[in-house]
């Protein structure tokens, strides 16, 4: 797949930038997707985040920066490799210092994507970058929104979170009428807490102004993350078990349907005649894919082992009713069930079923 930038971007802090960029990050990472996160903030966050000690680099991102033509040199010994698939670029305070040092430049908006050029063109591959953001609209968020394809804005439940969402929006859109192509946008819900009428409220504003570009998947208020911030780790790593990882599991998948939706329309993969007549549970890149043929459904949700029984939005594909999903599984055995339109049934496109405890039967899957 082609190199995708995301600038994950809101000029109001607290809203869970950095946390969502660490874990999926690391949700992409255990998809066996190459990633590169960059830490763009002076605060170093997403550094400290992932157990490094921003104050132990000599040369960090700003080097780069201000060096792109070294990077050869420079970038293999600045770069801090995590796991085989995610390595981040680490920053410290200095990076504070490149608003005065770039304010004589020209290009000062554009160094960051010379530098992820220089990147590719050096023979550096990845299939996500990642921005971290400063929470504020200066000459580093600048250049994060002139390098990337995309910005990715959470949205925690709050007033202050909308009236920085209405000016980010803004100052995008301004953008965007001098760009070649367009930077697209989404908004993902974080630190979310469905059961407070607030929370609510604040659910129906950001569908409202995004519509299909807010993800479907929210990252809920969780302890567990911020422990796994506290240990120096991602999610993915502390408890890979843990609803927070399955959620970003979740936000991992549903970027690469994106991807997919863009790249393989439903038509030109021939719905019509390969998967309308093969329906039930496939294995597909990066998991499984389940799907459902319901025109008269208003919404599909799957419920089962793998994520607690806790209903996950299917995608709708097309007006014909075609519903899917897919979802990470490893080996074993797992039972599911389908929610249309608020009634749980099973799969009737998955003969494999088993009775339980409750005298009803639910479909069942195994993987090997």
């Amino acid at each position: 797949m082609a190199l995708r930038i995301v600038a994950v971007a809101n000029q109001k802090g607290g809203c869970g930038k950095t946390t969502t960029c660490i874990n999926l990050s690391a949700a992409l990472a255990l998809l066996q997707k190459k990633v590169l996160l960059i830490d763009f903030d002076p605060q170093g966050h997403s550094t400290c985040g992932l157990g490094l000690d921003s104050r132990n680099f000599p040369q960090t991102v700003r080097d780069l920066l201000l060096a792109p033509d070294q990077i050869s040199d420079l970038f293999p010994r600045i770069i801090q490799k995590l796991n085989p698939f995610f390595d981040l670029l680490p920053c410290n305070e200095t990076l504070s210092r490149l608003e005065a040092e770039l304010s004589q430049c020209p290009d000062r908006d554009k160094r960051l994507k010379q530098l992820l050029e220089e990147i590719s063109s050096n023979n550096f591959s990845y299939d996500y970058v990642m921005i971290d953001c400063p929470p504020n609209l200066g000459v580093l968020t600048f250049n994060a929104f002139e390098a990337a394809d995309e910005v990715l804005i959470p949205v925690e439940p709050s007033f202050f979170s909308l009236h920085g969402l209405a000016k980010i929006s803004e100052t995008i859109e301004s953008l965007n009428k001098h760009r070649a192509r367009p930077l697209a946008v989404s908004a993902l819900l974080s630190i979310f807490n469905s059961r407070t009428r607030f929370a609510k409220d604040i659910y129906d504003e950001v569908t409202e102004h995004f519509g299909e570009r807010l993800f479907k998947t929210s990252i809920h208020e969780s302890v567990l993350l911020k422990e796994a911030a506290g240990a120096g780790q991602s999610i993915v790593d502390y408890d890979p078990e843990s609803q927070p990882c399955r959620e970003f599991l979740n936000l991992a998948m549903e970027l690469l349907e994106k991807e997919w939706e863009r790249k393989l329309p439903g038509e030109s993969l021939g719905w019509e005649n390969k998967i309308r007549h093969h329906l039930g549970p496939k294995r597909v890149l990066g998991g499984i894919l389940f799907q459902v043929l319901d025109p008269k459904a208003k919404y599909v949700e799957i419920v089962g082992d793998f994520n607690q029984w806790i209903p996950e939005l299917m995608i709708k594909r097309d007006g014909k009713g075609l519903w899917q999903k897919v979802i990470s599984l490893r080996s074993g055995t797992f039972r599911y069930k389908l929610i249309v339109d608020g009634e749980w049934q099973i799969d009737p496109h998955q003969p494999v079923q088993r009775s339980n405890d409750f005298g009803t039967v639910d479909s069942c899957l195994e993987i090997h």
